[in-house]
């Protein structure tokens, strides 16, 4: 006789899996409604990279630029992109991707009745090794909420090196 336990034998107890749940509420959350008058609007704010291209040979021997990209927020939101490393290009050469690389992005909360402006400035800076980094261009961008996606071109006093942003505002219930 075999025992249920046997691997070998054909009455096997059949195996049941639970699946353990997580906690999936954030500290602090309500789903009460604000106070009459005090009615809020969240929005998600983005900088996405659509190109870069350079016309210009940056390095000291000529072999290819090294750039990156330093958006300075409001207060304490900075961000370089790439975080580590930098996009390499060759004289006449284009940087594209196929997904949006996000430059920079925020969520922001404001009332409905008040009016709301976020200055933002991108700044495109090239890596020298032997000496400090040169600023290739910088713009300060002044976004409204809400405000349609913006196609803007970040580019260099002589046109050498331009850069295709998306700027985008757009209302969300996050």
């Amino acid at each position: 006789m075999r025992n249920k336990f046997d691997n070998k034998g054909e009455n096997k107890i059949p195996r049941r899996y639970y699946a353990k749940s997580k906690k999936t509420y954030a500290k602090d959350q309500s789903f009460e409604q604000d106070q009459v008058g005090e009615e809020k609007e969240r929005y998600l704010i983005s900088i996405e990279l659509m190109s870069l291209k350079t016309l210009k040979d940056y390095d000291i021997f000529g072999w290819r630029g090294e750039f990156y990209f330093k958006v300075d927020g409001p207060k304490v939101f900075k961000a370089r992109w790439p975080n580590k490393g930098t996009i390499k290009l060759q004289r006449n050469q284009e940087f594209t991707s196929k997904a949006d690389m996000s430059l920079w992005s925020q969520f922001k909360t404001v009332r409905v009745d008040k009016p709301a402006v976020e200055n933002i400035k991108v700044i495109l800076r090239e890596r020298d090794h032997l000496k400090k980094d040169h600023t290739v261009c910088e713009y300060e961008y002044e976004i409204m909420l809400p405000s349609k996606t913006e196609y803007v071109v970040l580019q260099d006093e002589k046109e050498k090196t331009k850069a295709k942003l998306r700027i985008q505002a757009t209302r969300t219930r996050y």
